[in-house]
């Protein structure tokens, strides 16, 4: 089972060339987020991008935000300079885009030993999907995994990206069943809906119940409708309470399976009532800060 190490029910992407963007993104309640070097930036601004996003990173705006920045990819021109400059700015965690084997997540860790950094890695082809157990095995537990559908679809040659049918969907359960395999927190792919509230919540309930722990978010209006479905309701909360003073009561007479309200309630009922508890508690921590 995964053990959150963070809060990350939602991870807005931000473009690194995009100084306004990235002002903005400071008042923004996103549990984290991503300055993006790699798609969200043409081939000729990589460099002035990259300039922009250490700027932020020292900047006072961010001091007490999780960001991660999205680097350029392991094989492209860029990647090594963008290592260089993040992990001497530090501030931030770093994401991986198209992650497609131990090697490429050897490759990232090496240039990161000796830092307390995060790993998040993306999958987003075919090889990535069938190279889930060696990438996730190679994770550390404060690490996560994520799903990017639109990449994948392309590779896939499909027509369009629809992470709720077909391979895509398939490819999408079986990113977040390697990250609990192997302990690591299971980011769920973006929504390209913006607009539409009820399509975005949509979404992001059926990530939840494939078992991811947050969203990738492409646009501010999506942060609060995520942020709402990944945060435990109350009454969630008050039925969590109210099973495990019942396991209590249970367990002082010798007890180790009962009936609640004629459910029965067993040891894997109580860790995920526990889970709700923990969840509900980090997301109300955050937002008193």
């Amino acid at each position: 089972m995964t053990t959150p190490r963070s809060l990350y029910r939602s991870l807005l992407f931000v473009p690194g060339s995009a100084q306004k963007r990235i002002d903005k993104s400071a008042s923004i309640a996103a549990d984290g987020l991503i300055f993006d070097l790699e798609d969200a930036v043409s081939p000729d601004a990589k460099a002035s991008a990259r300039d922009t996003v250490v700027a932020a990173l020292g900047s006072a705006a961010f001091a007490g935000k999780q960001i991660i920045v999205r680097v350029n990819g392991i094989t492209s021109p860029w990647f090594n300079d963008d290592m260089q400059a993040i992990v001497a700015a530090g501030h931030c965690d770093i994401m991986l885009p198209k992650c497609e084997s131990a090697n490429d997540v050897a490759a990232v860790k090496k240039l990161t030993t000796g830092k307390s950094i995060k790993l998040h890695v993306i999958i987003e082809t075919a090889k990535g999907v069938l190279a889930l157990h060696e990438i996730s095995n190679g994770l550390s537990a404060s690490d996560s995994l994520c799903f990017g559908h639109v990449d994948f679809a392309t590779d896939m040659a499909l027509p369009a990206a629809d992470a709720s049918q077909g391979v895509v969907y398939h490819a999408r359960c079986q990113v977040a069943l390697a990250a609990h395999a192997f302990g690591v927190t299971p980011i769920d792919n973006v929504c390209l809906e913006v607009a539409d509230d009820a399509i975005i919540r949509a979404d992001a309930t059926a990530g939840i119940n494939l078992g991811y722990a947050g969203k990738l978010c492409i646009h501010p209006n999506q942060v609060p409708i995520v942020n709402d479905v990944y945060t435990p309701s109350a009454e969630q909360v008050q039925l969590a309470k109210e099973i495990l003073a019942a396991w209590e009561d249970v367990q002082k007479q010798g007890q180790g399976v009962f009936s609640f309200k004629n459910k029965m309630i067993d040891l894997p009922v109580i860790q995920a009532q526990e889970s709700i508890l923990r969840r509900y508690a980090a997301a109300t921590e955050e937002n008193k800060a």
